[in-house]
């Protein structure tokens, strides 16, 4: 591990691990960014704008500790592609941003009016339930097979315009 202090001339980064580096708060930033990099990759990260993306997360309502960078961080849209970051339930965003629909991926946001009153009295099974629905339903991973194939194009059109 290195002195907190040294940057090792990688512009505002600082490294504070072997392969742990910060961006110092600045400005409106709630918190620092963390970026998990050797030295050879975190050199090629200065000047990226996957840094200022790392730095604009930081900025939203609600993040705890810091603003993540993953050692495969690049440009993308809003977050970096590889950047993470935790929210305040209370105080925090839903940013779709973060889980990457700039690949296309298939991502959607959806919002309820339901409170965790209405899950009823073991509010976690009902979630866990929901989620082996989901996970059993949504088609994911290489090689998936999901009821895409099966739309007509007209029905397909509708999906991809409307939702």
């Amino acid at each position: 591990m290195t002195s907190g202090g040294a940057t090792d001339g990688i512009g505002r980064l600082r490294r504070v691990g072997d392969d742990i580096w910060e961006l110092p708060r600045v400005g409106g930033m709630r918190v620092p960014g963390r970026v998990f990099a050797d030295a050879d990759l975190a050199a090629t990260l200065a000047g990226d704008q996957s840094l200022t993306q790392v730095a604009n997360v930081a900025h939203l309502p609600g993040i705890v500790r810091y603003s993540f960078a993953m050692p495969d961080v690049h440009f993308g849209y809003g977050f970096p592609i590889g950047g993470v970051a935790a929210f305040d339930v209370a105080e925090g965003v839903v940013s779709p941003g973060g889980v990457g629909y700039d690949i296309n991926c298939g991502v959607r946001l959806l919002t309820t009016e339901l409170t965790r009153a209405d899950l009823g009295p073991q509010p976690e099974r009902l979630v866990e339930r929901v989620i082996d629905r989901l996970f059993s339903d949504v088609p994911a991973g290489v090689g998936s097979h999901g009821a895409i194939a099966r739309l007509s194009q007209a029905d397909l059109r509708v999906v991809v315009v409307a939702g």
